[in-house]
């Protein structure tokens, strides 16, 4: 049978791929991606988009519950793509997070590993799974009435729902967000034009000139278990808002809600990313602090609006900590708790692992291409204190090169990129050099699971350890552990 973009199949759902898609096959076989569906699940699915051998689809109607099933705690599950697992069991969930790294080691990597090595999720428990995020990044856009909506995007879809509870956020997050949606509408502030992409809009029957005022995009909210709460406003150009927007500002930090910082930034760029391009101006506490307790003391990180941060400190926590852990496992360790003399910390950003391996080694180096992060890790290095000697640069990690060049082999590498995972000239150079030890840190395990083939001829994996720093949706972090050989 041949299927076409926009078909209804019957389908029931058996597991879930790398990025958290529900599985099923069609009546002839055919593999079917299903964004929004759960495995156990029999349903409804339309299909998005069909290839020779597989389609993708999204959920029309779940026409039977999986077993395992519970009801969405969150008034908006049904229609918010947030979290798309909070019908899933937290037990439930941990378990399918492990099984998605070690499907992708195994499919994507070849490894076949022993499954004592792939260890079990690591969370900070069932009582943690909500109210977790320290950030959230939300969206702005017009409905087919020319309404401003401010929310999170619908599943599979680039529609907004308008969020007026969040079970991810806090209460003063969701209380800030509401106070901005209502000073928006009070200044007449409206949401920018959908970007153009040269089909019909979906909705057709809405049609308005775009107005001078059209230029909000997105709103990011942070708010660290240290305290404080930075509200950043990203607009289009609009020099003609400028007063506007600073009253704005003003008026949402002399609020109720103990926001201590605003910040307006531009971004031009039509892409859909939470991140601005200028910074127009700021009011207040532009910089927030998160202390993490980290091998035995309390470190404090000092961060600016655009920083990268682990949305969840508490497992970031964990998981920095369990970074440590694999290190120490494969160190023959002092008396002095000394594992080396020194340790590169590559894709560093303000400094989360080498502030972490910092008591162990005498010398740390951070590479970083973000200058301003770069600054942010030598601030929080300075105030972290201890005797260790630190050196951050800022460069692209895919010229490791330069790095091995002037300065050696480092007893421990460890590296954190984004969801791409390392650049091939990255890996490459570490295996040029072989520094003895390897801690990986990944937020995508089907990159994790490439670069981790790549090492594997001249490494000896000793753990790949899951950690969930994102309850309620697919996303895990994972942390992998080699070894150049493994001492007798």
């Amino acid at each position: 049978m041949e299927y076409h973009t926009g078909d209804t199949l019957e389908l029931e759902l058996s597991g879930l791929s790398a990025d958290g898609r529900a599985v099923g096959r069609s009546a002839e076989g055919m593999t079917v991606f299903v964004r929004g569906g759960l495995p156990g699940q029999k349903v409804a699915a339309r299909l998005t988009g069909v290839k020779k051998r597989m389609a993708e689809a999204e959920v029309a109607g779940v026409l039977q519950h999986a077993k395992e099933e519970r009801p969405s705690p969150c008034p908006h599950g049904e229609s918010c793509g947030g979290c798309p697992w909070q019908n899933m069991p937290y037990a439930l969930q941990l378990d399918w997070k492990r099984r998605i790294v070690r499907d992708c080691l195994q499919r994507i990597g070849r490894l076949d590993l022993p499954e004592e090595k792939i260890l079990p999720v690591l969370s900070c428990g069932e009582e943690a799974q909500w109210n977790y995020r320290n950030k959230m990044e939300f969206a702005f856009a017009a409905d087919r009435e020319g309404n401003t909506l401010l929310g999170l995007r619908e599943r599979a879809s680039r529609s907004i729902t308008e969020v007026k509870a969040c079970r991810l956020q806090s209460e003063r997050t969701m209380a800030v967000l509401d106070e901005l949606r209502r000073l928006c509408n009070k200044y007449r502030l409206h949401a920018a034009a959908a970007r153009q992409t040269g089909r019909r809009p979906r909705h057709a029957s809405f049609s308005r000139s775009v107005r001078q005022n059209d230029i909000l995009r997105f709103a990011v909210i942070r708010e660290p278990l240290a305290g404080g709460c930075l509200v950043e406003l990203i607009t289009l150009p609009s020099p003609q808002e400028a007063g506007t927007l600073r009253r704005l500002g003003q008026e949402l930090m002399e609020g109720p809600h103990g926001v201590t910082g605003f910040v307006h930034s531009i971004r031009r760029s039509e892409s859909d990313v939470a991140y601005g391009e200028e910074t127009a101006f700021t009011l207040g506490e532009t910089q927030i602090s998160e202390t993490l307790h980290l091998q035995g003391r309390d470190v404090s990180f000092r961060l600016d609006h655009n920083s990268f941060f682990q949305v969840n400190s508490r497992a970031a926590e964990l998981l920095y900590n369990r970074a440590a852990e694999l290190a120490s496992s494969m160190s023959a360790g002092g008396t002095d708790g000394i594992w080396g003399e020194t340790c590169w910390d590559i894709y560093c950003g303000a400094g989360g692992l080498a502030l972490t391996m910092a008591p162990h080694f005498r010398q740390i180096f951070g590479l970083e291409v973000v200058a301003p992060a770069v600054e942010l890790a030598r601030e929080n290095a300075l105030h972290a204190g201890g005797e260790t000697t630190f050196r951050f640069e800022t460069g692209d990690a895919a010229k490791l090169e330069r790095c091995f060049s002037r300065m050696g082999t480092p007893d421990l590498l460890v590296t954190d990129p984004p969801r791409a995972g390392m650049d091939e000239n990255t890996v490459k150079a570490i295996l040029r050099h072989l520094p003895p030890r390897l801690v990986l840190v990944s937020c995508n395990p089907a990159t994790l699971a490439r670069d981790l083939a790549l090492l594997a001829p001249a490494y000896h994996i000793r753990a790949v350890q899951p950690v969930d720093l994102f309850p309620q949706t697919p996303h895990v972090e994972t942390l992998a552990a080699l070894e150049t050989g493994q001492r007798s």
